[in-house]
């Protein structure tokens, strides 16, 4: 099951659920299987409420998409999405993993006609630009002479509202790390190339071509192995299958440029430390200073 989730930028089941369907930044893609989170990815919202021509619903019906989870929507999208085959819940948390976590026990509400609104009870925020007709002839300033099409520009600004491009992800922030354990521990960083000590940690997660681990007792390096990314040509769900990966490898903290929403996540999950270092630091050097040589 494919469920989406009008999300505010960057998306993720940390984000914010948009309170406007149709005017949400991105769209959260959650794929659940027997009630488990098996995928995530998320569709830029280009739809009619910024300038492109297909609606919100055709968006997400073209993705393949079962279910939508919302604040709240109008009548008209309700309806849209339901000809499309896309069951709609209602519901009143905040973030998207609240809402995925209600829809797997059951407790998100069927939408229902009656309780669509055109925008969700808890919106808030400047009211929306409004969109002005069209002159009929005889209206403009061209005296009827421009056919309706005005001999100069629209005195109140665009007829419809400008197409805006989505957002840029704003700078990631991760928590300075705690002190390492004391014991044995390993630690997998993603590498940028054949993988190793001499190799530079790669600036994506994911996606990167392999995995150091290492494995480190006190201050001195203990092992090396070098784990290739089954994982770098998946379609979805790499961040996830990634961290579930290494946690199985018995990792505890990973080392990465950046990280996704979903790779941040799962790690949680299993209890693993996420260290983002600059780019075109060597392993070696990354592991001295931001583990080793921060007891």
């Amino acid at each position: 099951m494919k469920v989406a989730i009008p999300s505010n930028t960057p998306g993720g089941p940390d984000a914010g659920i948009s309170p406007h369907f149709g005017r949400c930044d991105v769209f959260t893609v959650v794929e659940i299987k027997n009630g488990k989170i098996v995928g995530g990815s998320t569709i830029d919202n280009q739809g009619a409420h910024f300038g492109f021509g297909a609606t919100p619903a055709e968006i997400l019906a073209s993705s393949g998409i079962d279910v939508v989870v919302a604040q709240g929507m109008g009548p008209k999208a309700l309806e849209l999405l339901g000809q499309s085959g896309i069951k709609t819940y209602f519901t009143s948390v905040q973030t998207v993993g609240e809402a995925v976590r209600e829809l797997i026990e059951s407790k998100a509400k069927l939408a229902t006609p009656e309780e669509a609104c055109k925008e969700s009870k808890t919106a808030t925020g400047p009211p929306q630009t409004p969109v002005m007709p069209p002159f009929g002839p005889g209206m403009g300033r061209g005296m009827g002479r421009g056919m309706g099409r005005g001999m100069e520009p629209y005195p109140y600004g665009p007829a419809y509202p400008p197409t805006a491009p989505p957002m840029p992800h704003p700078p990631q922030q991760m928590p300075k790390p705690s002190p390492p354990p004391t014991g044995r521990f390993k630690v997998g960083v993603a590498s940028q190339g054949q993988g190793g000590l001499d190799d530079m940690v790669s600036p994506i997660f994911g996606r990167s071509p392999s995995f150091t681990i290492v494995e480190i007792e006190g201050k001195d390096i203990k092992n090396v192995k070098v784990v290739p990314n089954q994982f770098v040509s998946a379609p979805r769900g790499v961040g996830i299958a990634v961290v579930q990966m290494l946690a199985s490898e018995g990792v505890k903290f990973i080392l990465a440029g950046r990280f996704g929403p979903w790779a941040s996540s799962t790690s949680s999950q299993f209890d693993i430390q996420m260290v983002m270092v600059p780019p075109g630091v060597k392993i070696r050097d990354a592991i001295n200073q931001y583990l080793i040589g921060s007891r």
